[in-house]
């Protein structure tokens, strides 16, 4: 009675025992008429039938078929006998889990889960929590109220209030072989009050007056089930007052007649594991005797006709003792053949539309239309299921690329598209149970699903989606409303929808209607490799984009830190050596652009904070910036295409394509003369490097943004190229290529080699203030602007006064980026094993996740795109070990951060995010050198400003000379001093 997806048989195989001795039970008197029982609150019993492992002879069981005579089965062959008793243990299993809900429930007082005499309503005011054990996947939309009819004296009429219209409820009949028979309630018969009669196999009265349908039941007994709608923990006294006017009473009472004669007694047999091995024809033939085959269409009384041949029937004896040997292996084989092919059909149910089983295995006698194994299968996935028109149940336990679900490693989104929220005319829920034992998961909120009455309370996004974050952790104060808390492990996920629509977008017919449930993304893995904080690449998406993008000989990379550093055979050309950063994924060609010729590149925007497109030239033994680049915000999108990186446009949209061209002419005098996405290589073309950068891409993005992480599909990614020659021809693809590219065999060439460095750092004409030993470094740690390697890193080793002789301006040379601003810091651990930095953090756009944990909606304003701090090596090796981004920095109220720099030995203890501390790793390497002059004490520091606005006055683009940094930066600036791990540690937990 979990709507369908009550795992009712589930692991319960090893209880399988021999019985004997069994007790019968006398049925407890039905309650009077009209009376109901009282609210329950404990939790709906364990009705779990055994899963048949091995086979072991049960005795006999009192109660089955006791006076009968056996019957002959000699005439049987032992094929015949084994096809015949899988056909009827196929039959009989839904009978037979259906027996254990009756015998628990209105039997068996002492069971644990006894509700109610029969004909009398009892009433589950409360929905299920964690603390409910005995159920499986339990429904916690709708309290329950249960009967279970005895209509063999005669009908019983069931009379329901007048309820409000907004409120759904449902009352669902079922007979003994699991079929739903009808139904009443909002959608079969409206929230009107109104009596109904509900009659066996043999009545054949008239339709009394006031009585507004009749539902005829092929069995004696009749399982009936209410579910009234809870809006929200204080509606609960609402859904009790609606409870209190379900009754139920006898046709006699109801129209104030003599009552009939009583039924005669049952003596109940007590259930036994057995009934779901060698002992189910014994259970199957008592069960029988209440569904007469007169009632059943000509199919099934042939079928029926088959079981007697073995001994299966009403009034029929049947133990398995009395077998020859040849007969019970028979039968052992087929129980084993019987079992394996429910599992079999369950295991088919329906279809599987982005990572969501949809499908139904519960209906009546029509839907079924012989197919035994599906009825059975229905009651193994969760008996009592509503029929699909009441409602559907799509369930998962895997993401939309077929991965399991998983919490301690994955955080995970679930969003719906603006206007496509399940099409329902009641209302809908997604609950979330443990993987492993299908029940609901404690969390901090108490919240176990999230439905559509919460919709008033829940966080829209921009474009008007909805999108629900399921995940172990919260996700924070701002999208808890949203949260959906999931366990720390596998994930059983059910979407309950009730009176699905059938018109369009419908969710009929199952698995075919218009609309699909969409598909649970993963947004983080938790445990991947060497993914330390939000935003940095894991293993498995670093292997990801280097398959997808890798090898090709015009964009060659990724280049990266991540790609070298954690690919196990990463290829020379991905070593990004000279100080990168953490977070970015670079292309590098080199080519010859033949005179007159046009370069043409067509692609898609990728998912990314900030993207760019530069041009340089070899100039003195290191690549310099020409002044030809182009930003994402720049590149003018292709017609019908958005450009997500253009302020209030729509990161997300799609189709988000572009062209850009590389032309082999001069640059037009005037800026407005340029032709839009072009850039300008010179009237003779020549020897060039191209550089993509990409920066940050969004959570559930590969490392270039351009394709989901998580997904296995190969995607081209890169821009198509197309060559047009001076003379007109074109070439495309390899053709235009091989015409051009100048592949890179090797690494690019680090400015200075180990000797050089270690030559520099002694010479004898260096700043007399400085000591080889902490050479550049200086005790006052001054953070300055990089202007070029001449000035910023060979004249640090000079006087002051020698070093402002040194020109500084020009274009960015190292292969920097020209729209980034860097300033940086070299320092030593002699002069005090740890380093704080304090600033201002410039306002960014903090694109990374957004309201669906996906990637920002809306490009928003912001001082800078991008801002980050890296910790380097010395030039020659011109390595990082550790960086961090500005959404990895905390920041107080008003957006400043302190930054602590050490090895992890000397980190102090109150270094933490919670402390509003970030941390960042010295090198335990020093410089990096492969000499014994390497020096290890070295550091340095190199923050990154990138793309900052015009607008902001503060911004390092503005500092025109070397010293102005702290004049023009003001708070902005930041500034650094040495300290000591106690030092910093006695500042407490707010340093």
């Amino acid at each position: 009675m979990n709507d369908g997806v009550n795992s009712i048989v589930a692991d319960t195989a090893t209880r399988l025992r021999r019985v004997g001795g069994a007790r019968v039970f006398r049925a407890a008197p039905s309650g009077p008429a009209g009376s109901t029982a009282g609210p329950r609150r404990r939790g709906l019993p364990a009705v779990r039938p055994m899963c048949l492992v091995g086979f072991a002879l049960a005795l006999n069981v009192a109660g089955l078929g006791a006076s009968a005579s056996f019957a002959d089965t000699s005439t049987v062959d032992s094929d015949a006998f084994r096809a015949i008793a899988e056909e009827a243990y196929v039959y009989a299993f839904p009978m037979i889990v259906a027996y254990k809900v009756l015998h628990d429930y209105n039997v068996d007082t002492d069971s644990g889960a006894y509700l109610a005499p029969f004909n009398q309503i009892a009433n589950e005011a409360r929905v299920y929590t964690p603390k409910d054990t005995a159920v499986s996947t339990p429904n916690s939309d709708t309290p329950y109220s249960f009967v279970q009819l005895d209509l063999r004296a005669e009908p019983m009429v069931i009379c329901l209030p007048a309820i409000e219209q907004d409120r759904y409820y449902d009352v669902q009949l079922t007979d003994m072989y699991t079929n739903n028979l009808g139904y009443m309630g909002s959608r079969a018969t409206g929230n009107g009050a109104g009596c109904y009669l509900v009659a066996g196999p043999g009545w054949s009265g008239e339709t009394p007056a006031r009585i507004g349908a009749v539902f005829q039941s092929d069995t004696d007994f009749a399982f009936t089930i209410f579910r009234t709608q809870l809006f929200d923990p204080d509606d609960m006294p609402n859904v009790e007052k609606v409870q209190a006017g379900y009754r139920v009473e006898p046709l006699s009472s109801f129209l104030g007649v003599s009552a009939p004669a009583a039924a005669a007694p049952i003596d109940w047999p007590a259930f036994s594991p057995a009934a779901f091995s060698t002992d189910f024809p014994s259970y199957l033939n008592f069960l029988l005797q209440f569904a007469p085959a007169t009632a059943l269409p000509e199919s099934e009384k042939a079928l029926r006709a088959r079981f007697a041949g073995i001994g299966i029937g009403p009034g029929e004896t049947f133990d398995a003792q009395t077998l020859s040997s040849d007969k019970q292996a028979a039968l052992a084989d087929a129980i084993k053949a019987a079992t394996a092919k429910i599992a079999a059909t369950a295991g088919s149910v329906g279809t599987t539309i982005n990572g969501w089983q949809i499908g139904a295995a519960a209906g009546d006698r029509e839907f079924f239309g012989g197919d035994w194994a599906l009825r059975a299968a229905g009651s193994k996935l969760g008996i009592y299921g509503n029929s699909s028109e009441e409602a559907a149940y799509p369930f998962t336990r895997t993401d939309i690329n077929t991965v399991p679900l998983d919490g301690s490693q994955h955080n995970y989104t679930l969003t719906f598209p603006p206007g496509e929220l399940p099409p329902v005319n009641a209302f809908w829920s997604v609950t979330m149970y443990d993987g492993q034992t299908q029940l609901l998961i404690d969390n901090p909120i108490n919240r176990y699903l999230i439905n559509s009455p919460m919709l008033p309370g829940l966080k829209t996004n921009p474009d008007g989606s909805l999108t629900l974050h399921i995940q172990h952790e919260s996700p924070g104060k701002d999208r808890e409303s949203n949260w959906l808390p999931a366990p720390a492990g596998p994930m059983f996920v059910v979407m309950r929808l009730y009176w699905p629509k059938a018109e369009a977008p419908s969710v009929l017919p199952l698995g075919k209607g218009s609309w699909a449930p969409p598909g649970i993304v993963p947004v983080t893995n938790a445990r991947a490799l060497d993914a330390t904080r939000p935003g940095d690449k894991s293993l498995e998406t670093v292997i990801r984009t280097d398959q997808r993008y890798g090898g090709d000989l015009f964009f060659q990379g990724p280049r990266g830190w991540a790609y070298w550093n954690l690919l196990e055979y990463p290829k020379p050309i991905q070593n990004p050596n000279l100080w990168p950063d953490t977070q970015s994924t670079y292309f590098i060609s080199q080519f010859s652009l033949p005179a007159g010729a046009t370069l043409t590149m067509r692609g898609a925007y990728p998912r990314a904070r900030y993207f760019k497109f530069a041009l340089y030239k070899a100039r003195g033994g290191t690549f310099v910036s020409t002044g030809e680049d182009i930003a994402g915000w720049d590149i003018a999108a292709d017609p019908g295409s958005i450009n997500p990186f253009v302020v209030g446009n729509d990161r997300l949209a799609e189709p988000r394509d572009y062209t850009v061209s590389i032309v082999a002419r001069d640059a037009p005098e005037n800026a407005s003369d340029r032709a839009a996405n072009t850039l300008y290589a010179g009237s003779g073309g020549g020897a060039l490097q191209f550089v993509t950068r990409i920066y940050l891409s969004d959570a559930g993005s590969d490392g270039a943004g351009w394709a989901p992480w998580a997904s296995a599909v190969r995607t081209r990614g890169l821009p198509d190229l197309e060559l047009t020659l001076a003379d007109g021809t074109r070439l495309g693809g390899d053709a235009a290529v091989a015409a051009i590219a100048n592949p890179i065999a090797g690494n690019t060439a680090q400015p200075f080699t180990a000797a050089q460095w270690t030559a520099l750092v002694n010479a004898k004409d260096n700043d007399p203030a400085l000591d080889p030993v902490t050479a550049p470094a200086r005790k006052d740690g001054k953070w300055e602007k990089y202007w070029n390697i001449k000035y910023s890193i060979l004249g640090s080793f000079k006087t002051p006064e020698e070093q402002a002789r040194i020109p500084y301006a020009g274009p960015i040379d190292g292969g920097g980026d020209p729209d980034t601003n860097y300033l940086f810091v070299q320092l030593s651990r002699a002069f005090g094993q740890v380093f704080v930095t304090r600033g201002k953090m410039p306002t960014f756009p903090d694109t990374y996740a957004g309201a669906a944990g996906l990637g920002l909606e809306i490009m928003p304003p912001a001082q800078a795109q991008y801002w980050s701090i890296v910790s380097c090596e010395a030039a020659p090796s011109g390595q990082i070990v550790d960086g961090l981004s500005d959404m990895q920095v905390p920041l107080d109220a008003d957006g400043n951060y302190t930054i602590v720099y050490s090895r992890k030995e000397d980190r102090p203890a109150n270094a933490t995010a919670g402390n509003g501390v970030a941390w960042i790793e010295w090198s335990p390497r020093g410089e990096g050198l492969d000499t014994p002059q390497n020096r290890d004490d070295f550091g340095m520091l190199m923050m990154r400003v990138m793309a900052p606005s015009d607008d902001w006055a503060q911004s390092p683009a503005n500092i025109t000379k070397p010293g102005e940094e702290e004049r023009v930066m003001g708070p902005y600036y930041p500034k650094g001093a040495y300290t000591t791990k106690a030092a910093f540690e006695a500042l407490g937990d707010k340093p």
